[in-house]
């Protein structure tokens, strides 16, 4: 590594935290550096494993101490749990292999990745090492003296020892410390301190604060007065050391002897980087997420002993230059650029753009699924596959699109009516219909109205019935419905019976002082009441009259009004066949379904249940089994199951005398 000179006039946390020759290669270090500083690289990719199909996911790795960390910043899809996605050591300021971190897919909802974990072993990164000189130099305890820095603490205690005048034949601290040493014997230092600052604060609170008893103020007259009686004060002077001294030397010069040689410039030489550029440093440099900064002032990185310019980083706008200053690009090299990956907005260039491998006025045959988007010119032949889609002569794609349509529309198989041809002159194609001669009305429609009879009547031919008959008259074309004639029949105290025609009215000769009820419900509706027993006629109303709606190519509807008769009339929409019931597709199946989502769960029915068979296409009518109960003084209950036949045993709550009358048409009121 090329020697970095600094200059004198850099202090020491210049040095450390501030812009300087360092600095402009190292970066901004600012503020104290934390043991677990963190270095983060963004927007890795990865690699997936060999079976992966989907978008790669993105992840933001962070280096915090020398221990990986992640977080999904991109999803990406087709991932599954424990898939593993490799990142290389080079893209984590490290070496590939050496500090290659592996991804495991831990959690994934639909191919997209909610969690994940990493693992591998990171760099050393420059923090880390920053941060043991730190703490070699600069611990965390706090000097007892009026500095805060260790440069001004010795500086404090160079005022106190290295300038005073002592009293013994030593020219300096050393040399006196060393003839006391001599004069009180091998003591150990009592302290509890392991480190110079530790050593420092110990003695500061012994020495720099005390108050000496001696006739001496400061202590320099104390180390003079002492040197007098140096020989009768050595057990004393070793007394009065409260702590033991820690290390393995037997005696103060050796502990200081030590101490020089820890602090003296050829062990410093091999522990730190000198300001004044002596020694080299050598290993591998990696920065924490604070980067590298160079004030206001341009980034110059530079290789060789001339100290030629490789890579300039411009402090005006960020722009780059590589073998050359840099320009108006951001990012601007002088010479060949060569990369595994070319990309452009964050897509590779390979899926972006068709590669052109013929060169000058060659031809380049090209195999690609094409998805061209914006404005795309090519120039000269373009043949895909084996056909020429443009040449130059003016064979243009438009014609050859036109003739590759049109060729779909000459010798081909047509029917139903429909003809088509290509006129190559205009590149137009003509359709027309053969058969377009009539209105498409129902009257246009070959047996349209009996195909549609016949449907609807196979639908209740061998269907199942109950209550009701339902026939279809092939001649008349119309359905017939005939409900059950039940017959009402009273016994016991009370007598007599009438049949109810066609659900009509009834009337039973009774005798009897109170005068029943009859109330109708279920399909038809209606009330009367048994004026002694005598006849009734009930006025019945259908509780609903059902709708028949066609819906489709066919649309109509029809109301059977009191469950009678109803005439359909139908519109055909759809008119681009021939009109005949044996050109439409499923016709029978379709009428079927029609006419059965008529009566469907969704419908509204009352008093009879309709409901159609798909398999064999039939509709199935069952009309609800009313009960008929009597109250008062004649009680008596009876079903009235599928509208048939019922006797009803009544009996009287009390003895009656009973007068029956014969009464026969109208009503007749006593």
């Amino acid at each position: 590594m090329a020697i970095v000179k600094i200059q004198n006039t850099n202090t020491f946390n210049e040095w450390r935290i501030k812009t300087n020759e360092i600095g402009s290669q190292l970066g901004d270090v600012s503020g104290i550096v934390d043991n677990n500083a963190t270095t983060t690289f963004t927007a890795l990719n990865g690699i997936n494993a060999n079976d992966f199909v989907g978008s790669a996911a993105t992840f933001t790795v962070t280096n915090t101490a020398g221990t990986y960390g992640v977080t999904v910043t991109q999803a990406g899809t087709g991932y599954a749990d424990n898939d593993t996605i490799l990142i290389k050591g080079s893209d984590l300021g490290g070496v590939d292999t050496v500090n290659d971190a592996t991804i495991t897919v831990t959690g994934q909802t639909g191919g997209n990745i909610d969690t994940a974990t990493i693992a591998g072993t990171a760099a050393a990164t420059l923090a880390t090492e920053v941060k043991f000189v730190q703490d070699y130099v600069d611990p965390t305890q706090t000097l007892n003296t009026t500095a805060t820095t260790l440069a001004d603490a010795i500086n404090e205690h160079e005022a106190n020892l290295g300038t005073m005048s002592l009293t013994t034949t030593g020219t300096n601290v050393t040399a006196a410390i060393n003839e006391l040493d001599a004069k009180q014997g091998n003591d150990t230092l009592d302290t509890a301190s392991s480190t110079l600052t530790g050593a420092i604060n110990e003695h500061e609170s012994d020495i720099g604060n005390m108050s000496l008893n001696t006739t001496a103020n400061d202590l320099t007259a104390a180390i003079n007065e002492i040197k007098v009686t140096a020989d009768d004060a050595q057990s004393e002077i070793g007394g009065d050391m409260s702590t033991d001294y820690d290390g393995d030397d037997t005696n103060i010069i050796t502990a200081l002897n030590n101490l020089f040689a820890a602090s003296s410039v050829s062990t410093l030489n091999t522990e730190y980087v000198r300001r004044d550029g002596v020694g080299d440093l050598t290993g591998l440099l990696t920065l924490d997420n604070l980067g590298v900064s160079s004030g206001s002032d341009n980034m110059l990185i530079k290789t060789g002993a001339s100290d030629v310019t490789r890579i300039t980083i411009s402090a005006s706008n960020g722009n780059v230059g590589v073998g050359k200053a840099p320009g108006t690009y951001k990012f601007d090299v002088q010479g060949s650029a060569n990369a595994t990956t070319l990309r452009y907005g964050g897509e590779d260039t390979d899926t972006r753009y068709l590669r052109a491998g013929g060169g000058a006025g060659g031809v380049t045959a090209i195999t690609v699924g094409l998805d061209l988007q914006g404005a795309n010119e090519i120039s000269g032949d373009l043949t895909i596959g084996s056909e020429l889609v443009f040449d130059a002569d003016g064979f243009t794609f438009s014609e050859w699109s036109q003739d590759l349509v049109g060729a779909m529309f000459t010798g081909n198989a047509e029917s139903g009516g429909i003809t088509a041809v290509y006129n190559d002159a205009t590149g137009k194609i003509t359709l027309g219909i053969g058969n377009n001669a009539h209105s498409h009305t129902v009257a246009n429609i070959s047996d349209f109205t009996e195909e549609v009879q016949d449907a609807v009547g196979a639908m209740i031919s061998g269907n199942t019935e109950s209550g009701i008959t339902v026939t279809y008259n092939d001649t008349s074309g119309k359905l017939d419905f005939n409900v059950d004639d039940p017959e009402i029949s009273l016994t016991g105290p009370v007598t007599g019976s009438a049949t109810m025609t066609n659900l009509g009215n009834v009337s039973i000769a009774t005798t009897l002082t109170a005068d029943p009820t009859i109330t109708l419900t279920g399909a038809v509706t209606g009330t009367a009441t048994m004026t002694n027993l005598g006849n009734v006629s009930i006025a019945t109303t259908a509780t609903a009259d059902p709708t028949i709606t066609l819906a489709g190519d066919a649309s109509g509807s029809a109301t059977l009004t009191n469950l009678g008769n109803a005439t359909l009339t139908v519109t055909i929409a759809d008119d681009s066949h021939n009109h005949t019931t044996a050109n439409i597709d499923d016709f029978t199946e379709n009428v079927q379904d029609i006419v059965g989502d008529m009566v469907n769960p969704t419908n509204t029915e009352s008093g009879i249940s309709v409901t159609y068979d798909d398999s064999n296409g039939k509709l199935n009518f069952d009309v609800n089994d009313p009960t008929i109960t009597l109250t008062g003084d004649v009680t008596g209950t009876a079903t009235m199951t599928n509208l048939g036949s019922i006797s009803i045993a009544t009996t009287a709550a009390t003895t009656t005398v009973l007068n029956v009358y014969n009464v026969s048409g109208t009503r007749v009121f006593p």
